[in-house]
């Protein structure tokens, strides 16, 4: 028991340098406002206690990220509880740590980085951005706006939006 609260704990402290030497440390009064938790709750959930804190619903979508602009690992899955659409990043899941500005988007397309030139820029009208990202690495939860459409949109993009990056992309597979 006691090895997994410190385990837990040198986790968080972990977290915290890392996210103060990239300049990502939150204010006291910030909360993320497509998030039903705090900045604070994420930070000291860690891999599966992360995902078991909230119950999860019917799976519909789930993908494994590919390579953009920098290498890519991990997974997501779609999932509705209720009336909230909640996406979830595996605990293997991982980009670019040293990218700036980075966001979770939904793309319309299933490969947005086909036919572009290297950084693979996204326009306006191809995506629809969900949050900023809480780590670039590990499990995270999000919940999607009520308003996207997922059976218009084709994949889940990890974008840098200061540089107009497409860091990596999933397709959308819907779960049988």
């Amino acid at each position: 028991m006691h090895t997994h609260a410190l385990k837990l704990l040198m986790g968080v402290a972990l977290l915290t340098t890392l996210a103060a030497c990239q300049g990502k440390t939150p204010r006291a009064d910030s909360t993320p406002a497509t998030s039903h938790e705090s900045y604070g709750d994420k930070e000291m959930m860690a891999g599966e206690e992360a995902r078991d804190h909230m119950a999860m619903g019917d799976p519909m979508f789930s993908g494994t990220f590919q390579k953009g602009e920098y290498d890519a690992a991990g997974t997501f899955e779609i999932d509705k509880h209720g009336g909230v659409t909640m996406l979830h990043l595996s605990e293997d899941f991982a980009t670019n740590p040293g990218a700036p500005d980075l966001y979770l988007a939904i793309g319309n397309t299933a490969n947005p980085i086909a036919d572009k030139e290297h950084p693979y820029p996204l326009d306006e009208g191809e995506y629809v951005t969900v949050a900023e990202l809480t780590s670039a690495t590990g499990a995270q939860d999000y919940e999607l706006p009520a308003d996207i459409d997922l059976s218009e949109n084709n994949s889940v993009v990890i974008w840098c939006k200061k540089f107009n990056a497409t860091m990596s992309y999933a397709p959308l597979e819907a779960v049988q």
